[in-house]
């Protein structure tokens, strides 16, 4: 899909609009209550007023993919995180923790119409590390660059595009991070089957990175990639 320059401009309106409804916000506290620090740079996003065309997007975390580049070009898409049934008001107008999610009638994830796939958290490819991870996912994305390891996030073995590839074959490693089930060992053998300097990382049964690093510390999971 390419996008005219208004709806690049309108992209990054809206990440901006977002992202200033983030703080103390229901997207914060679900955020706070999966363990996840703050990543300033990420700039993660609220969506209390939602943007023409957004509409149904109201009360969801919003995800934006922030390039490197700057003004029309800076936000690729964005995704959108239901927590409606993941963050619930209390009496006195504090959050609770999250319960079970339910997200009936729609998925956890959303997407923008015609958008294509995309890696999350591009500007983490500019390091000066020799090594990043790649993750199954956005949130697991965050919980890794909280813990000071630069970290891109994948759509999946399904939705891989073949020019994802080249931007990552400079690294001496990427650390290959699975969900800790069928479904992300095989995404973690398919990614290395793909990249020649690609290592999985198994981090156990039932664990992804955010619940990890979230358990045990983002100490013990640099020692758990070698670093």
């Amino acid at each position: 899909m390419k996008l005219r320059d208004s709806q690049k401009a309108d992209l990054v309106t809206a990440a901006k609009r977002y992202a200033t409804k983030y703080e103390n916000s229901p997207a914060h506290a679900y955020m706070a209550h999966r363990g996840l620090g703050s990543v300033p740079r990420l700039r993660l996003g609220y969506v209390s007023e939602p943007v023409v065309g957004h509409e149904p997007h109201r009360g969801r975390l919003a995800i934006p993919y922030w390039r490197p580049a700057g003004g029309i070009h800076a936000v690729a898409t964005i995704r959108f995180r239901c927590i409606a049934d993941a963050c619930v008001r209390a009496p006195d107008g504090s959050y609770l923790p999250p319960h079970r999610e339910k997200h009936e009638g729609h998925g956890k994830y959303m997407g923008l119409p015609g958008h294509p796939p995309r890696l999350f958290n591009t500007n983490a490819l500019l390091t000066s590390r020799p090594y990043i991870a790649l993750n199954e996912g956005e949130l697991d994305s965050v919980a890794v660059e909280s813990a000071d390891v630069p970290a891109i996030g994948a759509p999946g073995v399904s939705s891989w595009r073949d020019h994802f590839d080249p931007p990552l074959a400079g690294f001496e490693v990427v650390f290959v991070l699975g969900d800790g089930d069928e479904a992300g060992r095989r995404f973690a053998t398919k990614v290395c089957e793909r990249l020649p300097n690609a290592k999985s990382v198994d981090l156990g049964d039932g664990y992804d990175a955010n619940r990890f690093i979230h358990e045990f510390g983002p100490a013990r999971f640099r020692e758990r990639l070698g670093l």
